[in-house]
């Protein structure tokens, strides 16, 4: 519709197909389900992450004016700086590859959260974190339609010489205007790294893992260390102004809000129609007649 082409979106049928194949497997207490439950979960997360990671291109691909300047705005009432920020930490090498490391464990984080709950057999939990992580994933995508940015490495930062902070803005402002203008038709596997500017995405999840792993204090704090390194490294390492980092968190909260209605009314639809058809099948309930 969009005039788009998405070959790596060809994996996610597989993931699919893979899971259904291995939902038998799942249904038994023995330690081959236990793998067989894990390679599913992962294979979920690996195709819900692609769909939306392309999501995010077509997201981009739209016309409305670019907001910028708004956000420059915005991160000046707050009394920011970001061109001043990375000048500062251009100096700071180590600190940056720290940052930029926590930053890169974006899709881990979501893996190894899901299997952390898992194998802790917290599956309703584990339904919840999957819905929230889509619900903060659509939600971002739909702010990024309204309010589509190149970031500040491109706009704020485009005469600066950086021997340190990372480049990566540059790249994904080329795509999201190769995007808007037409002349990129393909979406490859750079697309797992997604192009959203505002809000950030990196800084929803940062409340959403731990806010998963809650359950469990000797995962939580280490997570809460990582992820508080993870939300620092979005200005810096994510080409993110800091308005991007608060509508991230503002993300990720309205996410938490409707994961747990809409994961009961999932269940309720699923659960409510196997009962229905139970039923039927029992003789409880009469077929109605024509």
């Amino acid at each position: 519709m969009v005039g788009l082409r998405a070959p790596i979106l060809n994996a996610v049928p597989l993931c699919f197909g893979l899971v259904l194949l291995l939902g038998a497997a799942t249904r038994s207490g023995t330690r081959a389900a236990r793998a067989a439950g894990a390679l599913q979960t992962s294979l979920i997360v690996v195709a819900l992450g692609l769909s939306l990671a392309c999501l995010s291109y077509v997201c981009a691909s739209t016309g409305l004016p670019l907001r910028d300047k708004d956000m420059i705005w915005a991160d000046r009432f707050l009394g920011f700086d970001w061109l001043r920020l990375m000048t500062s930490l251009d100096e700071h090498r180590a600190l940056l590859v720290v940052l930029d490391a926590a930053y890169s464990t974006f899709t881990a984080q979501l893996l190894l959260a899901a299997l952390a709950l898992l194998l802790a057999d917290r599956r309703r939990d584990l339904d919840r974190f999957i819905v929230a992580f889509v619900c903060a994933s659509i939600f971002a995508e739909s702010a990024s339609i309204l309010c589509p940015t190149l970031g500040p490495m491109f706009v704020v930062g485009a005469r600066a010489h950086f021997a340190n902070v990372p480049m990566l803005g540059r790249e994904t402002a080329q795509i999201v205007l190769a995007l808007r203008s037409g002349t990129l038709d393909v979406i490859d596997f750079q697309a797992i790294d997604g192009i959203i500017s505002f809000p950030s995405l990196h800084a929803a999840v940062a409340v959403l893992v731990p806010w998963a792993l809650r359950w469990s204090k000797p995962l939580l704090w280490p997570v809460v260390i990582l992820d508080c390194a993870m939300f620092l490294s979005a200005v810096p390492c994510g080409n993110h102004y800091l308005a991007d980092v608060i509508g991230g968190l503002a993300v990720a909260v309205l996410a938490i809000m409707s994961a747990r209605p809409l994961h009961r009314l999932l269940e309720h639809l699923a659960f409510g129609a196997f009962a229905f058809k139970d039923a039927r099948q029992r003789g409880a309930i009469a077929p109605q007649r024509q």
